[in-house]
Order: structure tokens, then C-alpha cells, then sequence
């Protein structure tokens, strides 16, 4: 198979594969997003109901806490007592209408939890002034850098304070009555994340996609899980599928969830993959077959074709020795022949034209078919072109006289030189043959050569009706023919043209068309070195 073919079966294989292999690869990146994307949202919408359970909890604790901050009395004694009566109150405080502190109090015994609470109300003692106008309140929060959040609740003035201290969020629900005092109550944080992990694993994710395999984690302000469940257990560097951020005032603390990449990939595009890598096998499969089948077509009609040279080739060659005798003896009968009988004479010539035209028709087809198969080579060997090129027409003049065609040779390459004979008189006998065939009715063949150094030029021209211009790039192009009308009453095959520049080009040089205003005018250039050089 011939190189070129091969190239053309795997353009035809491997573009149309690369070409569904790219838009297969788009859809599917484009359906792995939509995938994604809508995987995303159902696991959003768990954990955003699970955060909603989280959030019904602050809710209730909130509503507690409204009660247990609507106090009857103030007194130290009275409010130690609440507190110990409070499991999920660490401390409960009380400030007076001009920001002072009543409970707990600051002189006078107090107790190691009270100590404790001034240890860390530091922040909020700073920001005590947001519980009682939410404008001022702004604006020192504000030039505080923004240290403390707070939310003030619809309704009566009451409202959240987080902040920051030691390794967690401390949370104060404070409420301010009639007359200006707020009393709030600090969260048990150890409790508020007892009471919050107890009710996570009724907010489970079972029917979200991959719950069986994924891992949700309830995670602090910087990332550290507070209380987690599931059975998966990801990498240190691995990064959670979805993030969701709790309401206030626990919206520092985050749901994250995890799932294993093989599962996450296989959910999100094993079904596309396979859809795809199916369809481009099968489309694979159907390309490689179509192509094998173009391979063993071509290959049996490259079998006939060879077949058919070779049928023809033979049939050359049979036909070569018989003509050679038919042309041997009628040229021996012609001069044998008594010049009183011009009709056989007449008749008798046309037996002898005719058979070297056939005899050239053979040849062009045996040098034809070399040249095919790489077997035409040039055996050079002394002898000088103006013999050539008079041996050639000789054999032409009657044909050529005939037609009314006159003959002017200007010999100018007499010097002897290496020289092919033969297909140097196969060169010349097809461009006269198109003078013959073509060009016979502008009553004109000038031949004429010169010879400079090793290279020999031989100019061919005739005044016949030339070569049309939509030919004149194709010309020497095989079974390229003026016509190709069986009508038209010209001999040819539409390979002397064709012959005769290979040819040339084989004896080192080249035949061209060369512009002419009347008729056609063809340049033959041949390297011919010099005996001995």
C-alpha cells in the first residue's frame, strides 16, 4: 500500500474519532457541571435543613431565655440561685440604666464562677453601650474594628452578643426592661454544644445522594470539627464537597460534607463516561472497519489494474514482433516494388506508415508502463543529435509530405556526445507524431538544434491551431487529450506528451511549452556530455 493511501484511511479514522472524541469531551465536561451542579444543591438543601434544626433549637433556647431574663428580683442571692437552677447558663449579669454593673457585683464577696465571668466579659465590657441605643452602638462597634456581633431581635429591645475567647464563641442573650436595666445570660458553651450535637443525628443526610459513603462535620470558626458523623474518613488535604454557614448567632460555625473522590466522580460523571466512551467505540470500530474495507477494495482493484498492465504489456510485446516483420517485409517490398505500379506503391506506403505509427503507439505504451513500475533507464551511449534528429524525420518526411507539411531543420548540434538514441527518437517521433496528427494543416514543422557545453537544446514549432489555453497547464498530464471524442478521426493514446517529458527528465533535462503566436512551440533541453568527460 502506497504511503499516501495510508495517510488518507487514518485521516479518515482518526479525524472524525478526534473530532467526537473533543465534542464528546465538551458535553460531557458541560453534563458533569450541570451534574455538579445540581448534586450541589440537593446536598445544600440537606444541610440546609439541617442547619434549619440547629436553628429551631436557638429558637427555643432563645425563648427560654426571654423567661428566665424577665426577673422579679435583682439580688445577688436571688440570681445565684437561678443560675445553679440553669444548667445551660454559665453566669447571668445585670446592668442599671447608667451602664453599671449590679450583678455580679463588683465589690463584695463573689464567687470563682463570678471571677471567672469578669475574666471573660472582657470584650463585651468594652461593648456594653450596644445594649442600650443599636445607633451608638454602630458606630463604636465600628471603631472597635467591627470585634463584637451583635443582633438586635424584633419586639422588645433583646438581642445576641458573641465573641471570641479562649478556643470558642461565647454567646450572651440580653433583654433590657422599661426602665433602662439589661439583664443577660451567658450560654454554657460546653451545654450549647451538648444540646446542638444532640440534635444532628436526627438531622441526618440518609437520603442525600452518597450518605452511605460521606462524612458531615459541624466545624468551629477556624475549621476545627466541633462533632461529626459518618462513615467516610478524608484525606488531611482533601477539601469538602459543599460548605454552609449556620444562622446568627452561631454563623461562625459551619456544616461541611465530605464524600470519597472515587464515589463523588463516579456519581457525577460515570454515567456520561461510559455513555461517551460506548458511543466512541462503537463509532471507533465502525470507522476502522469502513476503512479496512476501502484498503482491500483498493487492493483488489490495484491487483486488476496490474492485471490489466500486465495483460497489456504482453499483448505489446506479442504485437512488437509481428509488426516489426509486416513493417521489415513491406518496406523491402517497396523497394522492390516496379515504378510503374503507383497504386500498390500508394497502397503500399500507407501499409508502411501505418505500421510505424502502430509500432510507436507500442512503444509509447511499453515505455509508458516502465516508467510506472521505476524500470525505464537511460543507456547513453556516443552518437550525435542532428543524426538523431534526421533519422527521425526520415522516417516522418512521407507521412509529413502527404499532409502538405514542409520540413526545415536548422542543424547546429553536430558534436558528438553521450546520448540515449532511443529515447531520444521516442522523444522526437511523438512531438513530430502531434505535429502529424495536430498540426498538419498549418503546412509547417521547423526542427532546429544547438548545443552549448554539456546541455543540448532542441526546439520543436509548427503554425497548426496551437494549444488551447485551458490545456496548457495539463498537457503533459497522462491520457491528457485536446479532445476526447472518438469522433474526431485523431489517433493517440494521450501519453506521448507525457512520455516524452519523462523522458526527458530522465536524460537530465526537460520538455516545456513555450509561448508561441502562431501555432505550437516545444523546447526539449537534454544534458549531453561530451565523450569521456
Amino acid at each position: 500500500m502506497k504511503p499516501r493511501l495510508i495517510i488518507v484511511l487514518l485521516v479518515l479514522v482518526l479525524l472524525p474519532i478526534g473530532a467526537l472524541a473533543w465534542l464528546g469531551w465538551r458535553v460531557a465536561r458541560d453534563e458533569q457541571e450541570i451534574v455538579r451542579s445540581r448534586f450541589r444543591q440537593v446536598l445544600v438543601s440537606k444541610l440546609t435543613d439541617t442547619a434549619g434544626v440547629i436553628e429551631r433549637l436557638m429558637d427555643e433556647k432563645e425563648r427560654r431565655l426571654l423567661q428566665l431574663t424577665n426577673l422579679t428580683s435583682t439580688d445577688t442571692g436571688s440570681l445565684r440561685t437561678l443560675v445553679r437552677k440553669s444548667p445551660g447558663v454559665s453566669q447571668i449579669f445585670v446592668l442599671d440604666s447608667s451602664r453599671r454593673w449590679l450583678h455580679p457585683p463588683l465589690t463584695g464577696p463573689i464567687t470563682q464562677s463570678e471571677k471567672e465571668f469578669f475574666g471573660r466579659v472582657g470584650q463585651m465590657w468594652e461593648d456594653r453601650h450596644i445594649f442600650y441605643q443599636e445607633e451608638e452602638a454602630g458606630q463604636r462597634t465600628q471603631a472597635a474594628g467591627k470585634r463584637a456581633l451583635v443582633q438586635y431581635l424584633p419586639g422588645p429591645a433583646s438581642g445576641w452578643y458573641s465573641w471570641y475567647w479562649g478556643s470558642g464563641i461565647n454567646l450572651v442573650f440580653w433583654r433590657r426592661d422599661a426602665s433602662g436595666a439589661v439583664v443577660g445570660a451567658e450560654l454554657n458553651r460546653a451545654r450549647l454544644l451538648a444540646d446542638v450535637v444532640a440534635e444532628l443525628p436526627h438531622a441526618g443526610l440518609d437520603d442525600a445522594p452518597l450518605a452511605g459513603g460521606g462524612l458531615v462535620v459541624l466545624a468551629d470558626a477556624k475549621g476545627a470539627p466541633l462533632y461529626q458523623w459518618g462513615a467516610h474518613q478524608p484525606a488531611k488535604d482533601q477539601r469538602p464537597v459543599v460548605t454552609h454557614s449556620l444562622n446568627y448567632p452561631l454563623n461562625a460555625w459551619t456544616l461541611q460534607y465530605y464524600a470519597p473522590p472515587e464515589t463523588v466522580g463516579n456519581a457525577l460523571g460515570g454515567g456520561v463516561l461510559f455513555s461517551f466512551v460506548s458511543s466512541l467505540a462503537v463509532l471507533g470500530v465502525a470507522l476502522v472497519g469502513l476503512a479496512v474495507y476501502f484498503y482491500r477494495e483498493h487492493s483488489r482493484e490495484m491487483r486488476e489494474a496490474r492485471q490489466r498492465v500486465s495483460f497489456v504489456n504482453q499483448v505489446s510485446h506479442e504485437l512488437k514482433t509481428p509488426l516489426t516483420n509486416i513493417r521489415m517485409y513491406a518496406e523491402l517490398l517497396e523497394r522492390r516494388l516496379d515504378d510503374a505500379d503507383t497504386k500498390a506503391a500508394q497502397q503500399l506506403a500507407v501499409i508502411v506508415s501505418q505500421s510505424q505509427r502502430l509500432s510507436r503507439l507500442i512503444n509509447n505504451v511499453l515505455t509508458f508502463a516502465r516508467q510506472q513500475r521505476k524500470k525505464l533507464k537511460l543507456r547513453a551511449t556516443t552518437g550525435v543529435v542532428d543524426d538523431i534528429i534526421r533519422s527521425a524525420l526520415e522516417h516522418f518526411r512521407p507521412s509529413l509530405e502527404e499532409h502538405g507539411v514542409e520540413v526545415l531543420f536548422d542543424a547546429a548540434a553536430g558534436e558528438p556526445v553521450q546520448v540515449d538514441a532511443d529515447l531520444l527518437e521516442q522523444v522526437l517521433a511523438n512531438l513530430f507524431s502531434n505535429v502529424e496528427k495536430y498540426a498538419a494543416s498549418g503546412g509547417y514543422l521547423a526542427v532546429r538544434s544547438e548545443q552549448d557545453g554539456a546541455r543540448t537544446v532542441i526546439t520543436v514549432s509548427d503554425r497548426g491551431p496551437g494549444v488551447p489555453d485551458r490545456l496548457t497547464h495539463t498537457i503533459f498530464q497522462p491520457f491528457r487529450r485536446a479532445s476526447d471524442k472518438l469522433s474526431e478521426g485523431l489517433s493517440g493514446t494521450g501519453i506521448g506528451l507525457t512520455i516524452a517529458r519523462d523522458l526527458a527528465r530522465l536524460h537530465g533535462g526537460d520538455l516545456t511549452l513555450e509561448p508561441a503566436q502562431v501555432g505550437a512551440c516545444f523546447r526539449l533541453t537534454l544534458r549531453t556530455d561530451k565523450p569521456g568527460a
